[in-house]
Formats: structure tokens, C-alpha cells, sequence
């Protein structure tokens, strides 16, 4: 069978297929007489759906159906074809590229609303956390202890993790009655191996947070500290045993087209250690008894616990329901001998051994802060306040852009690579800068508003403050470096990448120490040394990327915006100051506005000054440099950009007769 209609010209580099049986298509029925009609009557209709990949070749996923409504059932059911097929055959005609596009953008608006409550969750999580054990001996406790039952979790079986993305790459490709099995096996041998590694865990725990916390021996109150973070990381192993089955079921609901229960399953934990933390003031009357009480990391540890079991109980629910029930017969020797699984597995270990490289830098930091009373938990609170805008800019501006970056990988295209690369950089720079100068000036305010109450004292708000600005300083090169990775990924160049985050561990340690045993500059340090860290892996892709496809010149021509626009950074800084400073005199002063309600306007309306402020001079006031690349080149960028965030994930259908 041959695909003889001629497509419209813009689809002309598209080549056509000769279909035969045996070539990834079922074969014929018996009862056919000719090869030429493989399923009877010849299709009247004949619907080619184009995606494109990642590499940028198009893939071709052809459905035969009949048009006409009257025709009989039986031409659709033939033995080479799967329940799942004949029914995506005979309803596909009925789904108009319009109605899939809608239905696209109503599961991404659920998706980034299920993302952003348990953004607001984890908040609050942490909120909470603040305000019941501070930045004190069980909050120490607590970081130390949570460092590998989080890894596990989060990093490993949380959503977006190595076993997520990989069990949902995998099975995504297979039927429902293949992935059923594989996903039962998958979680069964993940299962045992948790298993193995929470029984090491719990026999191992004192050496663990040796490990993790060597300061805890060292300092004159180390030693209830360590007691703490020990049984605190005992009652955190169902975290560790449940971990490969989280991410494994989460890659099923993927495949099967359920993502909104992975995106709002951290909202479970947060909201597990938010009501055990109730449970612990009910039971003490008293929040600032937490700081130097057992109890209260007992609480937090139980509910990170329950938090990860609920999440698995509600996933295996969730599976059932997508499997109908179906159990299927496991067989230890499949585990040795079937292809699915070497394939899953074959996939995930070096997923796995990647993403838990790029999270040694955090632990290195973690490590010496174990030699500086309370820095852990003011690092991580510090961390938390100057990331999660980052965070967010990084997916709305890194990630629609991959796909841009996937279709010119190829020599002949690393022109528009490059001219696309640049307008990205100068977007990045202009949407980040101002924040982080927002940041850096209102980083105590930010820090009273956010956890200064009962446990969370003025010193606790300091500390925190000065670390935030630490961090903020490197947060616009965060977004440059996944920028950077993004298009090293797309060109295929893995290797360097490994190379430069593992030398960036081995120097962040160096810096580490350093600012810990040389210069004395104690916690502030550790967080300076992840910034610098973080700008010099900046550098050092772009310029390997600048060796690769676009001259050493690129280099200049990259950083020569973030020179430019260093007298708008200064300028929307002591705006913000100024109108801070007016703000909260004034606002103090009005004896309605309480419950901090004259604190939070204040920083509101300064904030939003101080990021007019970098804008405003820019427009009135533009630099040629600045200003005609913002508005010369990236308009018809934006509109590139629109288009492929539209259409990224959609299906373009043809349909011709």
C-alpha cells in the first residue's frame, strides 16, 4: 500500500511511505484476497498525523478507518488489530485539531494549577516549619536527617525524576496490556530494592549522618543534635522504601494521560507535615517550647512519612482504575528475560546516577554547614526564598524553547541557533535582573514578612537575610546555565556537560572549605561559593557552545547586554530602597492595617516601583545596544515562541481523500 496523495507544499520535504505487512504493521487477515486490499474495502479516508521529536524528524503514526458511518464493524476488526487501535480508528475522525488543541490547553491549565498549589503548599510547609523549630538544634536535626529520605522522594521518585521521566518515556510506546505488566514488575523489583536499601538505612543511620553531618561531632551540642537527626532519618525510611514505586507509578499515570495527580502529590507531604505540626502545638500549647523539644522533630519525621505513603496509596488506586482491576501473573525469571524491563532499566540507572550527581552540589554545602551552629536550616529557608521565582521563570522561559533549540541541531541551521540563543539570553537578562535586585534590597523584610513568628526570632530573620542575598546574586546565572545545558542536550554533546558539573562539585567543595576553615566567612560563604559556582558553569558552557557553533566573538557578543543593563540593575535597587523606606512609614502609621497587612503592602508596592524602575528608563531612555535588539528582534521571536508553546505538544492532522 502506498501513500500516493500528494501533501500540500509546505509538507514537501516530507518524503512518502511505502507500507507493507510485516514492517511494523499487522498483517493481513486470512479471509483477504489481494495484497493490494489488506483490510477489505480500501480505506476512503485516510488522516496522517505529524509530530515532531526531539531530533527533529518527523514521525508517522498512520490510522486506516472507513468514513463511512454504515459500514460494517467487522472491516475494523481484524486480528492484527488491538482493542486500543480499532477504537482510536474509528473515533479519530471525529477529533478536529481544534477540539484536540482545546483539550490540550485545558490539561495544561489544570496541570499548572495543580503545580501551582503545591507550590503554595510547599510555602506554607515551610512557613510552618519556621515557625515551630526556627533555625534551632531541631531544625539542624531535621535538615540532616531529611537529606536521604528528600533525595529519595523527590529527587529520585518525585515527579520530573529520573524514574518518572524514563518509566514514562518507556511506556508510553507499549500497549495497555504491556504497560499494565511492565509497570507491576517495574514497581515490584523497585519495591524489593527499597526494601534492601531501608533495611541499610535503618542499620546504617548513625554512619549516614556521619557522613552528611561530620560538624555534629565536632561542635560542643552536637552530640543531641546527631541523636535527633538518627532517629529522626529512622522514622523517614518509608520514604527510601517507596521511592522507586512513586516514580515508576507516576511514569504510568504519564502514559496512561493522568497528570494531575503527579503534579499535586507534593502538595500530600506538605500538607502531612503541616498537620502534624498542628498536632504537635495542640499537644504542647506552646510553640517556642519546639525549639529545644524531641517531640516536635518526631512530628515533622512522622509526617514526611505518612505524607509519602499517601501518595503511594493514592497512586496505586489511581493505576488500578487506569488498569481496570487487571492483575497479572509476576514470574521472577521475566525480571532476567524480558526487553521491556532491560529497556526501562537500561534507561534509568544512568538518568539516576546523573540527576543524583547534579544534587552533590547541595550536599556538599550541607556537609560544612554542619560545622556552623544553625546554618542548615537557614541555608535551606534562604535557598527556598531566592529559587522559587527562578524556578518559575525558568519554566516559562527555558522550557517552550527546547523544541526551537531540537530543530536546529544540524550545521546548516546553527545560524539560526545562534541568533535564537542570543534573544533568549537577553530575555533571560531582562526578566531576571530586576527581580534579583528586588530581592537582594527587600531580603530582610522578606525574611521578617515570611518567617519571623514565635520560634523564627530577629536574629533567625538576619541570619536568613544575609543568605538570601548570597544566593540571589547568582540566581540569573541559574537560568543561563539550564539555558545552556537545554541546547548542550539538544546537540548531543552530554559529555562535556557531565564533565563541567562534575568539576563544578569538586570546585563548590574547594570554595567550601575555604570559606569555612581559611576565611572565616562561615555560612554567608557556603552560599557565595554555590553562586559563584553557578555563574562559572555559566561561562564555561557558553563558552564551549561559542567554540562549537557560533565563534569565539559570540562570547562579547553574549555578555555585552549584561554590561549594558548593570545602570538599570542600580537604578531599580535604590528605587526599591527609597520606596520601601517611605512605604512602611507611612503604611505603619495607619492603625487599620494589621496583622503585618502594612509589612506585606509595603514590600508589594516597593517591589513593583523598583521592577518599573529598571523598565521605564529602558523604554523612555533606551540604549541602541538594548533597546533595538528588544524590540527589532524579539517580536518576531515572541511570536515563534507562541506558536511553538501552542503546538508543542499537538498534532498536526491532514486529512485528504
Amino acid at each position: 500500500m502506498t501513500i500516493a496523495n500528494k501533501l500540500p507544499s509546505r509538507y514537501a520535504g516530507i518524503r512518502r511511505r511505502t507500507v507493507t505487512p510485516g514492517h511494523g504493521f499487522p498483517a493481513a487477515p486470512p479471509n483477504v484476497r489481494s495484497s493490494t486490499k489488506p483490510y477489505g474495502k480500501p480505506p476512503r479516508s485516510l488522516r496522517l498525523s505529524i509530530v515532531a521529536n526531539l531530533a527533529g524528524n518527523p514521525l508517522f503514526h498512520i490510522k486506516l478507518c472507513q468514513r463511512n458511518p454504515r459500514a460494517s464493524s467487522d472491516e475494523c476488526s481484524s486480528e492484527g488489530f488491538s482493542e486500543d487501535t480499532r477504537k482510536d480508528a474509528t473515533d479519530g475522525d471525529q477529533d478536529s485539531p481544534q477540539q484536540h488543541s482545546n483539550g490540550l490547553l485545558r490539561r495544561a491549565s489544570l496541570v499548572g494549577a495543580a503545580t501551582l498549589a503545591s507550590k503554595i503548599l510547599g510555602l506554607i510547609r515551610e512557613i510552618t516549619l519556621a515557625s515551630i523549630i526556627g533555625v534551632g538544634p531541631v531544625a539542624t536535626a531535621f535538615n540532616h536527617a531529611v537529606v536521604l529520605p528528600r533525595f529519595s522522594s523527590s529527587f529520585l521518585g518525585g515527579v520530573n525524576g529520573p524514574i518518572h521521566i524514563t518509566a514514562a518515556t518507556t511506556l508510553s510506546k507499549l500497549s495497555s496490556e504491556n504497560r499494565g505488566q511492565l509497570t507491576q514488575k517495574a514497581q515490584t523489583i523497585m519495591f524489593v530494592i527499597g526494601g534492601g536499601l531501608a533495611a541499610l538505612t535503618y542499620i546504617f543511620a548513625k554512619d549516614i549522618i556521619f557522613i552528611s553531618a561530620p560538624g555534629l561531632w565536632v561542635l560542643m551540642n552536637g552530640q543531641p543534635i546527631r541523636e535527633m537527626a538518627i532517629t529522626q532519618l529512622k522514622l523517614m525510611i518509608p520514604c527510601v522504601l517507596v521511592a522507586g514505586s512513586l516514580g515508576i507509578g507516576f511514569g504510568c499515570l504519564t502514559a496512561e494521560g493522568d497528570d494531575l495527580l503527579p503534579s499535586l502529590s507534593p502538595s500530600m507531604t506538605s500538607i502531612a507535615i503541616i498537620v502534624s505540626c498542628a498536632v504537635y502545638v495542640l499537644l504542647n500549647q506552646s510553640c517556642t517550647s519546639g525549639v529545644n523539644n524531641v517531640l516536635s522533630g518526631v512530628f515533622i519525621a512522622c509526617g514526611t512519612s505518612i505524607g509519602s505513603l499517601l501518595q503511594l496509596m493514592t497512586q496505586q488506586v489511581l493505576i488500578q482504575q487506569k488498569t481496570r482491576g487487571k492483575s497479572y501473573s509476576i514470574s521472577w525469571t521475566d525480571f532476567f528475560k524480558n526487553k521491556h524491563v532491560h529497556e526501562l532499566f537500561f534507561l534509568m540507572i544512568p538518568a539516576t546516577l546523573s540527576s543524583g550527581l547534579l544534587q552533590i552540589t547541595s550536599l556538599t554545602d550541607l556537609y560544612f554547614s554542619s560545622f556552623v551552629p544553625g546554618a542548615a536550616a537557614a541555608l535551606s529557608y534562604a535557598h527556598l526564598l531566592a529559587m522559587a521565582p527562578m524556578g518559575i521563570l525558568s519554566s516559562i522561559i527555558v522550557l517552550p524553547v527546547v523544541p526551537i533549540f531540537a530543530r536546529h541541531v544540524e550545521p546548516c541551521s546553527w545560524v539560526s541557533l545562534k541568533e535564537n540563543l542570543q534573544k533568549i539570553i537577553l530575555v533571560s537578562m531582562v526578566v531576571s535582573l530586576p527581580i534579583t535586585c528586588t530581592i537582594c534590597v527587600l531580603a530582610r523584610p522578606l525574611a521578617n514578612l515570611m518567617f519571623q513568628r514565635f520560634a523564627f526570632d530577629s536574629a533567625a530573620s538576619a541570619f536568613v537575610s544575609s543568605l538570601l542575598v548570597c544566593y540571589s546574586i547568582g540566581a540569573p546565572f541559574w537560568i543561563m546555565r539550564e539555558l545552556f545545558a537545554a541546547v548542550m542536550y539538544s546537540l548531543g554533546e552530554w559529555k562535556w556537560l557531565f564533565l563541567i558539573n562534575l568539576t563544578a562539585i569538586f570546585l563548590n567543595a574547594l570554595l567550601d572549605w575555604l570559606s569555612i576553615y581559611v576565611l572565616g566567612f562561615g555560612a554567608q560563604g557556603l552560599a557565595l561559593s554555590t553562586s559563584c559556582i553557578t555563574g562559572l558553569s555559566s561561562l564555561a558552557l557558553l563558552f564551549l557552545l561559542s567554540k562549537k557553533i557560533c565563534g569565539m566573538e559570540y562570547i562579547r557578543e553574549a555578555i555585552n547586554p549584561l554590561l549594558l543593563l548593570l545602570p538599570y540593575c542600580f537604578f531599580s535597587g535604590s528605587t526599591t530602597m527609597i520606596s520601601y523606606r517611605i512605604l512602611h512609614c507611612f503604611l505603619s502609621s495607619i492603625s487599620v492595617l494589621r496583622f503585618r497587612l502594612a509589612e506585606f503592602l509595603s514590600i508589594l508596592l516597593a517591589g513593583f516601583l523598583g521592577v518599573s524602575a529598571f523598565y521605564l528608563p529602558l523604554v523612555l531612555l533606551p540604549l541602541p545596544e538594548t533597546m533595538d535588539y528588544l524590540l527589532l528582534k524579539l517580536m518576531p521571536f515572541q511570536r515563534r515562541l507562541s506558536a511553538c508553546a501552542a503546538n508543542s505538544n499537538a498534532y498536526e492532522e491532514l486529512e485528504y481523500r
